[in-house]
């Protein structure tokens, strides 16, 4: 039963517009649900939001910039203005203080929704100008491993976050490592992010076995995504004369150490790289391909992993982070002990020697963990809920 909020002034601080696929799906879903929303953020490409939703890029010219302020002394009251003038330590951030703060004042919202943590460190006003109205959302990079490889970071998340309103977090266990930096427990909700309806709309094909394994990995190229694991294992599987190909779909540059491992373990005909795709023509890769593979070091809960058990397709896992809570080791999905190469070649053997209809029922069991966990309608009900908490 859909839940019946009250309307309310939402803002969005997404850091670019468009945000990820998974961010603007709750921007749009809030909004069609008679929400008023206002998104902010860096343009970084073309974007289209609900009729409810107003975005506010950030100017880039020095000019655009100076025209807003001038037009945001007028709205501004004085106490307002002071507040910001004490923050600021020159004209220049003066003018950038009121040029995006005065959209925030003038939209008078219910609740400010910061969606990555290393806004709350840039944004420290929101909390004397929005006192109890501001809210985190808890995901990957800036949780996981930032604040332990930046004490900075973590010292400034420990003055900060006892300050925060509500988190949302998208695993319990990115829940658990932010408690570590003073957020409360009884402050954090988890709420999983949902995946499109149209994926589960489709009918899971059964997948016909081949001579060669169509593997595939989704993510950029960085430490955390523990490639040189899944290069490793894959050397291991060569030289047990296991025919494979792997497409490895990253959009920025390729590491010099990801090119030099590829060629030492002598895979340059086994492992295609490929650069930035829309994200449809990711969807219909990961459909054509026998199984993906998520070999990271750290994850809140992966979303390229809830798009291919949506969609059919059989994903092996680190049981890193959150990605227990979504797989279920033998069930829905096959798990490896994260940074284990060997265990990873096993695993990728052990799957590709399944015969079709166990397969097939492992990617049923999965489909049916997405329908209960994962679909938009549940997403939108706890974000309400969330909000008028």
């Amino acid at each position: 039963m859909e839940f019946i909020a009250p309307r309310m002034r939402i803002v969005i601080l997404a850091g670019e517009i468009p945000a990820t696929t998974f961010i603007d799906s709750l921007i749009n879903g809030i909004a069609g649900r008679g929400h008023q929303v206002m998104v902010m953020g860096t343009k970084k490409g073309t974007y289209n939001y609900d009729k409810n939703v107003i975005s506010i890029a950030q100017p880039q010219s020095y000019i655009t910039k100076l025209l807003r302020f001038i037009k945001a002394l007028f709205s501004l009251r004085m106490a307002e203005l002071k507040l910001l003038l004490n923050e600021s330590k020159t004209i220049i951030s003066f003018i950038n203080q009121v040029v995006y703060y005065a959209p925030l004042i003038q939209f008078k919202p219910d609740k400010i929704h910061l969606q990555w943590a290393s806004l709350v460190t840039q944004r420290e006003l929101l909390f004397d100008l929005f006192p109890n109205k501001v809210m985190l959302s808890l995901r990957g990079a800036h949780i996981n491993y930032t604040p332990v490889i930046n004490r900075k970071v973590a010292e400034k998340y420990q003055i900060l976050f006892p300050r925060v309103s509500r988190f949302h977090a998208v695993s319990n266990a990115i829940a658990q490592e932010a408690m570590k930096y003073g957020a409360s427990e009884n402050k954090i909700k988890t709420i999983y992010t949902s995946v499109d309806d149209k994926y589960l709309e489709k009918e899971i094909p059964q997948k016909a076995h081949l001579n060669e394994l169509r593997l595939i990995a989704v993510g950029r190229f960085h430490w955390v995504k523990g490639y040189s694991i899944l290069i490793d294992a894959l050397k291991i599987l060569k030289v047990s004369n296991t025919k494979f190909q792997l497409k490895l779909i990253a959009g920025n540059d390729i590491p010099e150490e990801i090119i030099f491992a590829i060629h030492q373990a002598h895979l340059s005909q086994n492992i295609e790289i490929i650069g930035n795709l829309p994200h449809p023509k990711v969807i219909e890769m990961m459909g054509n391909s026998d199984m993906l593979i998520l070999p990271s070091v750290n994850e809140g809960i992966a979303n390229v992993v809830i798009e291919a058990m949506a969609i059919g397709t059989p994903v092996i896992s680190s049981n890193c982070g959150g990605m227990t809570e979504v797989i279920e080791h033998g069930v829905n999905g096959l798990l490896f002990n994260n940074r284990d190469a060997q265990a990873l070649a096993n695993q990728i053997d052990i799957l590709s020697k399944m015969d079709s209809n166990q397969i097939f029922e492992m990617v049923q069991h999965a489909r049916s963990k997405i329908t209960t966990m994962f679909t938009r309608e549940r997403m939108l009900n706890e974000f309400e809920q969330f909000y008028n908490e």
